[in-house]
């Protein structure tokens, strides 16, 4: 019951806020901007989004080899997958997290240890994004708002700081069951997820040009890395709604029309959807071979 609770207040919220968007929009310049886009950006942003979730897949490996848990690549690759069809089409009744954590155990990994894997798979994705932002709010983000931005830089720096004192510590205890954590592995570990950021940012600069949004891409190291933590808050649907009200906020405040801006967010989105659509193979299939 809390499930569908759940499910159904974030189906509310990113309507909502899609609904709210559209309203303010100009549909026959919506409808324009939609009709004139040329595929072939689309693909390539499809790339960009299959590359960083190829370096995605790569990092939680690691993360699992560093526990000592040893697979092939394909095997994560297929959880992954499942991971990305949970979390975009069975939204709210089913974790992604849970659901790859269960197979984990299944195979014969520890809970605690799987748990932990997913854990540290999600931080190290945060604390790329907060690095990106301390490295390029300071010098390109001028044109958002004062406070806004301070707010921002003070988060970010919080848990860049927290993240580097929490593998110190891991360090000097040299616990194994802390491994990803322990230096060398942790810088490993923040690498691939800077690697996995920078190609987020850059789906979305080359998605952009097929819009003729022409902003300089050192402006997409900041608006990007915020939409995507904005849209990894799990109050809406897969980020829907949320990516796009970030999108037309921030990129409006550089001139960027409304609806372009929101019919980037779509576009995106549009690539995670089929992105997750081989997942369904793997769900279909209950990860049989993923054993192997």
């Amino acid at each position: 019951m809390k499930k569908t609770a759940g499910f159904l207040l974030r189906l509310a919220i990113s309507a909502g806020i899609i609904f709210y968007l559209l309203q303010r929009s100009d549909w026959a310049a919506l409808k324009k901007a939609l009709l004139n886009y040329p595929p072939a950006w689309w693909l390539a942003g499809l790339v960009f989004y299959a590359l960083f979730q190829a370096a995605s897949i790569a990092r939680w490996r690691y993360i699992c080899k560093t526990l000592g848990f040893r697979k092939p690549y394909l095997y994560f690759l297929k959880l992954y997958l499942l991971n990305m069809y949970v979390n975009t089409f069975l939204p709210g009744f089913m974790g992604g997290d849970v659901v790859r954590g269960y197979y984990l155990v299944r195979d014969g990994f520890g809970l605690k240890e799987s748990s932990f894997s997913v854990l540290v798979d999600r931080g190290a994705g945060l604390m790329a994004i907060c690095f990106l932002l301390l490295l390029f709010l300071p010098f390109y983000g001028g044109f958002i708002p004062p406070h806004v931005r301070l707010t921002v830089e003070v988060w970010a720096l919080a848990v860049v700081i927290g993240g580097g004192g929490i593998s110190l510590w891991a360090s000097l205890r040299r616990n194994r069951s802390l491994a990803p954590l322990i230096w060398p592995d942790s810088g490993a570990v923040f690498l691939y997820g800077l690697v996995v950021q920078v190609l987020y940012v850059f789906q979305f600069a080359v998605m952009a040009q097929g819009l003729h949004i022409r902003l300089p891409w050192s402006l997409y190291f900041v608006i990007v890395p915020i939409t995507g933590f904005l849209s990894s808050l799990p109050v809406s649907l897969g980020g829907l709604g949320l990516r796009e009200g970030s999108l037309v906020y921030f990129m409006g405040l550089r001139g960027v029309p409304q609806e372009k801006a929101l019919l980037l967010g779509l576009l995106v989105y549009s690539t995670v959807l089929t992105g997750a659509l081989p997942g369904a193979l793997v769900y279909l299939r209950g990860v049989k071979s993923a054993r192997t």
